[in-house]
């Protein structure tokens, strides 16, 4: 196969204008030959793009499953630390856990001792109250995420949820400002 001495790098309709013209303008067997080799250029671009792009269709499709599957499994873990945050309050309440700021010499169980941190507590109080103030606050953040093409992590979820959190607490305040 003959190849052109220089490859082109003009765009895909450039290049088939590119051997149109030649082939159209050609006089001798050398410049047909010319004007077949741009053709054979032009077709090999062609290919050449429509498997690239194939294979990004291919892993476009593959990523929004993996995201949907991520999605998934961060909104379980959401509602599992919802709940938890409901049991450890529970348990606060019966005197089963140490609450905060009370003597923990004189209750059974410290959260250190369940292993869990407080700071793991606290977050799962913040997605709690998100999903009081607004149902499937979590569940539509991680849709929110997903749709935008992005990965669904712990941290996207938390800044979207928050955020969500934090308009409630705006429009709230507004409305009490408004109707004092």
């Amino acid at each position: 196969m003959n190849a052109p001495a220089v490859i082109p790098t003009e765009t895909l309709p450039a290049l088939i204008d590119k051997a149109t013209q030649a082939l159209d303008s050609a006089r001798t067997s050398a410049e047909v030959l010319e004007a077949r080799d741009f053709a054979r250029t032009a077709y090999d671009a062609a290919k050449s793009a429509g498997r690239i792009a194939k294979a990004k269709q291919a892993h476009d499709s593959i990523i929004s499953e993996v995201h949907r599957a991520q999605g998934h499994a961060l909104s379980i873990r959401a509602r599992a630390e919802i709940r938890l945050a409901d049991e450890y309050d529970a348990a606060q309440e019966r005197g089963e856990v140490a609450k905060a700021g009370a003597n923990q010499h004189e209750v059974v169980v410290s959260a250190n001792d369940l292993g869990l941190r407080r700071d793991e507590i606290h977050e799962a109080r913040k997605f709690r109250d998100a999903e009081k103030a607004s149902p499937n606050a979590v569940s539509s953040a991680i849709e929110n995420i997903i749709e935008r093409g992005e990965e669904p992590t712990r941290a996207a979820l938390r800044r979207s949820v928050l955020a969500a959190v934090d308009d409630a607490k705006r429009v709230a305040e507004y409305r009490i400002g408004v109707q004092s």
